[in-house]
């Protein structure tokens, strides 16, 4: 089964790009590496970036986004003056690779051990046939509030609420246990069955994404994970698994680039951005 690895970047998270793809490096080591192709789309549109004002010029993101891509044969790569967010480069895979059978959505910032990758596979291949409506998630740490806990892995179950910005990744994620595939039935009341977010190595089925599909008025940012919960649940289609006592994390506590920040003068969208994807979403709903 061919899968696309989907992955969205801004020049300031060019170096957790780099890191992320040489963890992906190693998880190539287990699993068919011909199955697989990453997407990656380097955003440097001046709609989100200053590059008059900003002391690093683009081309110094230019010429390390392209030594990154040389890392793996089966990159397809591009920077981008169109693709303003993980939104529309999600959308942009799903259009482009007719052929594949699942999109795994993947942001710079996660942590994860390099078996995720196989386990995730092999998760594809006994699921499929049964379940060709799919989503398919590892679990995490401890996060937010008490809709995520039917994703939370029993190891963090006692944490408080928001341990994930306390915690340590790289101790954190990783096999917590025997692992075993569980269905996932959120039980929170006004809250769909299913329950997961866009970029920690969520893995959907392209028949599930072609049925509930990425509308264009999404736009670039925000939502598109919480729309096909939502719609899955209200045409009744959709089965989510979660790779029970595989752990994956977002890297809070080591994540910091001012580094790079303070050389370039960003252009914060994202709120601007998701109240556009609220009502793209909130209306696409409504139709259904």
């Amino acid at each position: 089964m061919k899968k696309v690895i989907s992955i969205f970047c801004l020049p300031q998270e060019i170096d957790e790009l780099e890191q992320l793809l040489l963890r992906l490096k190693s998880a190539f080591n287990h699993v068919d590496v011909s199955n697989y192709v990453i997407d990656i789309s380097l955003g440097i549109s001046d709609q989100l970036t200053d590059w008059e004002n900003s002391t690093l010029p683009k081309q110094y993101f230019l010429d390390k986004f392209e030594t990154l891509t040389k890392l793996f044969p089966n990159i397809i790569s591009r920077s981008s003056e169109e693709i303003l967010g993980c939104v529309s480069q999600r959308r942009h895979t799903w259009k482009t690779y007719q052929d594949c059978d699942y999109f795994i959505w993947l942001d710079t910032d996660i942590i994860f051990d390099p078996i995720t990758l196989y386990y995730l596979e092999e998760s594809c291949n006994s699921l499929t046939q049964q379940y060709p409506l799919l989503v398919i998630t590892p679990e995490i740490v401890k996060v937010w509030d008490h809709t995520w806990d039917c994703l939370v892995n029993n190891n963090f179950i006692d944490k408080d609420y928001g341990y994930e910005k306390l915690n340590d990744p790289f101790i954190d994620c990783g096999q917590k246990g025997e692992i075993s595939l569980e269905m996932v039935m959120n039980q929170i009341i006004n809250q769909p069955p299913m329950k997961f977010a866009g970029g920690w190595f969520t893995c959907i089925s392209k028949k599930l994404l072609d049925k509930i599909t990425i509308p264009d008025d999404l736009g670039h940012y925000g939502w598109e994970d919480t729309l096909i919960m939502y719609a899955c649940a209200k045409l009744g289609e959709g089965y989510q698994f979660k790779i029970k006592n595989l752990v994956v994390c977002e890297n809070y506590k080591y994540r910091n680039n001012t580094y790079l920040t303070k050389n370039l003068k960003t252009i914060d969208r994202r709120e601007e951005f998701r109240q556009q994807a609220f009502k793209a979403a909130s209306k696409y709903l409504n139709s259904l």
